[in-house]
């Protein structure tokens, strides 16, 4: 059985790709050796004019062999794939087939990356992806749901709202919904069924669009691995916060003085809620075909008393491997049923006597502070019917990769993948109804100015968002290692890819009274968008040895994609609604525009340039720069909509070179126009708004390191401590809000960027214990920091409402107090103790998440959403 703890020094290597020292380290600590000496061949019969080589391990040359490297979790299986594996082992560049992100061993690798190994997530026990990466270097993360189906990754200063920014894959497998049209992540791997994790933290030219600040993926289990059967569970428990909440109604301000008239309060109990996750995998192989089977289902408690997490998650493979070539075929079928919506504390009031705005706003901030700290996790105190607001989702992907072994030098990988996304969500358009009794009259629609309409509905209604996203692709990549090109040894890699994509974008309203539920489609339809694209990537990439311990690799990128559109119901801002009196009203509809298909185009040559070099003993220094492509959200914005170009700099060193620590400092810059950023305030059907900055700039430094004992002890225990450190200073260099007429209405030059804090930060120590028979152990214990950001293009301050109103003089409405403002920071202790039994193939683990149980603001999205309460996870695994 693998161990449930790995060694301290072993999972360090394992995530920074550094070699261990060679003094004092027993030979099992070492779990990414250098590729033997056997598989390394002389290069001078194909590069005789070169200098002496790099000594980044090199293919045979010989004959094929039948000794085929090994790889963990290796997507390569035939017989003659050893040349492949080992520049998929260790390179200066990227591996051939899209499946692996980066080599396995990250010496003399040209860009910043880390690789979480099968070692170091058992280590961790992350309940799930966005755990896992928290103590990455460069990596943000801002959870707003406990599962981490709902993206909230970010990397190097980019905003992490549904990791919009971020190239996110499985296996190579784009998982953004359409990402020419709406990059936004909903559904990722479980962690469960995931041997591996890699991110790409600086230049990237192989992999796009989406890759200006890095590229993450997950790495499914390999149908080419080792036989086995796993079974694992768990259960945790929540405590969820819950108070007596007292809501303010009106606030009249006499001086100093300050007089709160309450309403009827709401008290709740605090109470443990129960989660669970199961899962099941078989890998078994017969002679040249594998296969791999699993499932893994999850039912978890959310931020909110209202909100639970559901899934369930089918995946199987198989793989088949003959002398030349081999080929794999994989799935995943996903059903989300979640009780989750984006309606968070608001806390709005009136406020009499203030003498002016900003005085207004202060004790509105004040206000909204005290009301969050009694709400809690207590979402039914304020929105009684919360519950019936529901995230559905449906999710299949598939993909077939064929791998080619012309010779040891020139491998010819090509794959078809497809991918077809439903999410529908259902909420309440009114934030503290209370759908009840009979449904009502359908919303009743009068005519409005300029041929339009308006639609009349009740209060107690509900709206259904209704979105569908599907793509088809195929892609050609080739390498061919090892030539003589200008008197350079090089690896040339080359690449073409087309993808389809479209998604339909549907909302619909129930009857007053009526509870929306999946499968519904209402009874009016106010906003009905379709968009598609066609797409062309290609890139053209070579490593080039240009002399002994130093790599260059220049590349170039081209991206092009034309984007199209048919309207058959719009609504201004997709259905903006305002209170009239009792009832809301929805202006400006337009029910029978152009169906015409209006569409837009773009091109880009993306070119890029990283160096590596690994001439002192056990480090790299690694750097360059490439153009990048950002798309967009499209959905709302107007055709055309202009392209998001990044440039993007990076220098850094990784080494492990001292005795017992490993680290790696890295220096970025990023430049960007026509920056797309989300608000944290919808229209009131809850689509997000977005704005655009003419320049953003990103400038920081991530640091990791870790230090081990054992290399200084010896013997079973090891004590070690391991760091990291984010610092990203985001801003809108250059950002404007119009109005109607194009005029400047507020001047956003110079604030932060939304969703960005400029400081991440985790600290761990632990211990690790490795004793005979199978008995190994490890503990720790985590402190992460996650530093304050704002989350609207104004920068609000925390608790300062962005809709205040003044009807009369010194009478000032506070119409949401917490919907958009600062995010404090926040320090989080976590901790995990894990066990092997022996040889049994059994494990066990206990795991703490906020264990001192801090209430805080986790993000603000059409209000306050505190983070989740102390919870303790427990579990098995057994492996045969």
């Amino acid at each position: 059985m693998a161990s449930v703890a790995s060694v301290a020094s072993s999972a360090a290597l394992a995530q920074q790709g550094a070699q261990p020292a060679d003094e004092g380290l027993p030979e099992v600590q070492v779990i990414q050796k250098k590729t033997p000496a056997k598989k390394a061949a002389p290069v001078a019969k194909k590069a005789a004019p070169v200098p002496a080589p790099s000594p980044a391990p090199q293919p045979p040359q010989e004959a094929f062999t039948e000794d085929v490297p090994e790889l963990a979790n290796s997507p390569y299986g035939a017989m003659n794939s050893g040349g492949a594996q080992a520049r998929a082992e260790q390179s200066a560049q990227t591996p051939i087939n899209p499946t692996q992100l980066i080599p396995q061993n990250l010496d003399g690798f040209s860009s910043a990356a880390t690789n979480l190994t099968p070692e170091v997530l058992t280590e961790r026990q992350p309940r799930n992806l966005n755990e896992a990466l928290t103590r990455v270097p460069g990596v943000i993360v801002i959870n707003d749901d406990a599962s981490a189906q709902h993206g909230g990754i970010a990397v190097r200063g980019s905003p992490a709202r549904r990791s919009r920014k971020m190239l996110v894959m499985e296996d190579g497998h784009t998982v953004n919904l359409a990402l020419w049209l709406d990059p936004s992540v909903h559904y990722w791997a479980p962690i469960e069924r995931t041997e591996g994790i890699e991110v790409i933290r600086g230049t990237v030219v192989t992999h796009g669009p989406n890759n200006n600040f890095g590229v993450i993926n997950s790495r499914n289990l390999s149908p080419f691995g080792p036989d086995e059967t796993v079974i694992s569970s768990a259960i945790g428990f929540t405590r969820s916060k819950r108070g007596t909440f007292r809501p303010i109604e009106e606030v009249e301000v006499d001086g100093d003085d300050v007089e709160i008239e309450y309403g009827d309060p709401v008290s709740r109990k605090s109470s443990t809620d129960v989660s669970g996750r199961w899962h099941v995998h078989t890998r078994q192989s017969l002679e040249n075909v594998g296969i791999v089977a699993s499932y893994t289902g999850a039912d978890v408690q959310g931020g909110w008393d209202t909100e639970r997490l559901r899934f369930n998650d089918f995946y199987g493979a198989i793989g088949w491997k003959g002398r030349s070539s081999d080929l794999v075929v994989s799935s995943i079928y996903a059903r989300q049923r979640d009780n989750y919506d984006e309606q968070n504390f608001l806390g709005g009031f009136e406020i009499e006597g203030a003498g002016s705005e900003d005085e207004a706003a202060a004790i509105a901030a004040g206000l909204a502070e005290q009301q969050f700290r009694q709400v809690g996790h207590c979402k039914t105190c304020f929105a009684p019917a919360a519950g019936l607001n529901t995230y559905t989702g449906e999710i299949w992907r598939g993909q077939i990769v064929h791998n080619a072994y012309l010779d040891e030098d020139t491998t010819i990988t090509s794959r078809i993948y497809a991918q077809h996304h439903r999410r529908d969500r259902y909420q309440l358009f009114n934030f503290a109804s209370d759908p009840n009794g009979i449904p009502g009259d359908p919303p009743e629609v009068e005519d409005g100015d300029d041929g339009l309409s308006n639609i009349e509905l009740g209060i107690d209604s509900m709206f259904g968002r209704l979105r569908t996203f599907r793509h088809i692709g195929g892609e050609l990549r080739g390498e061919w290692a090892n030539r003589n090109v200008l008197g350079f040894r090089q690896d040339l890699q080359a690449g073409i890819r087309y993808e389809y994509q479209d998604m339909t974008n549907k909302n619909v309203i129930g009857r007053e009274n009526e509870i929306l539920r999946d499968g519904d489609k209402g009874s009016l339809t106010f906003f009905d968008r379709s968009l598609d694209a066609n797409t062309v990537s290609a890139f053209l990439q070579t490593n080039i040895y240009a002399a002994r311990d130093f790599n260059v690799v220049p590349g170039i990128r081209f991206e092009w994609f034309e984007v199209g559109r048919r309207n058959r119901v719009v609504a201004a801002e997709e259905g903006e609604a305002e209170f009239e009196g009792d009832d809301l009203e929805i202006e400006n509809i337009d029910f029978s525009p152009d169906p015409a298909r209006e569409s837009f185009s773009s091109f880009n040559a993306l070119p890029g340039l990283s160096f590596a070099y690994s001439g002192f003993k056990r480090t790299t220094i690694f750097g360059g720069y490439h153009r990048g492509l950002t798309t967009t959200v499209l959905r709302n914005e107007d055709f055309p909509a202009p392209d998001e170009i990044g440039d993007n700099f990076n220098i850094g060193v990784r080494s492990s070179a001292i005795r017992g620590f490993d680290f790696e400092v890295v220096g970025f810059h990023h430049r960007f126009k026509d920056f797309q950023y989300g608000e944290s305030f919808s229209a009131i059907t809850g689509d997000r708004e977005f704005g655009r900055a003419e320049r953003a700039e990103i400038t920081g430094v991530e640091l990791y390191g870790r230090l081990n004992s054992q290399p200084f002890t010896g013997g079973n225990l090891n004590f070690f401590a391991e760091s990291t450190y984010t610092y990203a200073r985001s801003i809108l260099e250059k950002a404007f809000a119009f109005d109607e007429d194009g005029n400047i209405e507020a001047d956003y030059s110079g604030n932060h960027i939304p969703e960005v804090p400029f400081h991440v930060a985790a600290l761990t120590l632990g211990v690790e214990n490795r004793t005979g028979n199978g008995w190994r152990w490890d503990a720790s214990v985590t402190w992460t920091y996650r530093g304050s950001f704002y989350t609207d293009a104004a920068n609000t301050p925390y608790g300062f409402g962005m809709e205040v109103g003044e009807e009369d003089p010194g009478e000032f409405e506070i119409e949401e107090a917490g919907e958009s403002g600062g995010v404090p920071d926040v320090w989080l202790l976590s901790a995990r103790f894990n066990l092997d039994l022996g040889n049994t193939g059994a494990s066990v683990f206990i795991a703490g998440d906020n264990l001192l149980d801090e209430l805080y603001i986790t993000d603000r999205e059409d209000g306050m959403k505190p983070g989740l309460g102390r919870t303790i996870w427990t579990g098995f695994k057994y492996k045969f």
